[in-house]
């Protein structure tokens, strides 16, 4: 990364950091810029990151603490998408396990902004990019092709992290001996009915049948190729809370 590309993300991270607080969005407690040295000082997230667990075997997590993980990222982009301020919309373009960190109470935090777009809520629903930016195999193709970032571009992201949360893996993954991203595979278990082989063996026995069919039913709209087939974050978020309803359900029944 450049020098002036670096201040860029800086500032925008800054800014964004500054003006725009919720419980699931990391909290800036300081910043140093002197001397080309730009630290940004964050609130302690004492479980690190999302992939650090998906990518330790040893790690337990529930299902019920996943899922409100999930809910957790869902509520950040939903204020971001459509709730920061009634002249604003944020994009965050860099929806990651790495970048879900995790505090003392496994609150979620959605973190790196350096990306992120800002931009009026009465403009058009799309920013023109010219310097493509994210993490591939998050990233929407559709963005990726054409340049035009969207809210939808987001949920795509997050429809990622829902399978790599389901399947304990992350992104890219060695799979029947073949190397393949989540992406690709995961919406083919799906579309065949075979969801169910690739479940983390950690919580393959404890999830309701109902609530894995809803999740894996909105992990997948989420990755439609074309955006103007994915759901809002809004609706993500009363989709996964109404799983959460169901399996909270079933373990007091239970």
């Amino acid at each position: 990364m450049d020098n002036n590309q670096g201040n860029k993300e800086f500032q925008t991270e800054l800014t964004m950091l500054s003006q725009y607080q919720h419980h699931n969005i990391v909290t800036l407690i300081g910043f140093c810029n002197v001397n080309n040295e730009m630290i940004l000082i964050y609130e302690y997230a004492s479980n690190g990151s999302l992939d650090t667990y998906l990518l330790n075997p040893s790690s337990q997590l529930s299902w019920l603490q996943l899922l409100k993980i999930c809910i957790d990222v869902a509520f950040a982009l939903d204020y971001l998408h459509n709730h920061v301020a009634q002249k604003h919309r944020i994009i965050h373009r860099d929806i990651k396990s790495a970048n879900i960190l995790l505090d003392e109470n496994l609150n979620a935090k959605l973190a790196d902004f350096g990306l992120a777009k800002i931009g009026l809520a009465n403009q058009q629903n799309s920013f023109v990019i010219t310097n493509i930016a994210g993490t591939y195999g998050y990233m929407d193709p559709q963005y990726g092709r054409t340049g035009f970032l969207t809210k939808e571009s987001d949920v795509y992201s997050f429809g990622v992290v829902l399978f790599e949360v389901l399947c304990g893996r992350v992104v890219c993954v060695d799979y029947n001996d073949e190397r393949k991203f989540l992406f690709h595979y995961a919406p083919t278990c799906y579309k065949n009915g075979d969801m169910e082989k690739i479940v983390d063996r950690r919580i393959r026995k404890d999830i309701n049948p109902i609530t894995l069919l809803k999740f894996t039913a909105t992990a997948y709209q989420c990755l439609q190729e074309t955006r103007e087939h994915r759901p809002t974050i809004a609706e993500v978020v009363f989709q996964l809370k109404e799983a959460m309803e169901i399996q909270l359900e079933d373990e007091i029944l239970g």
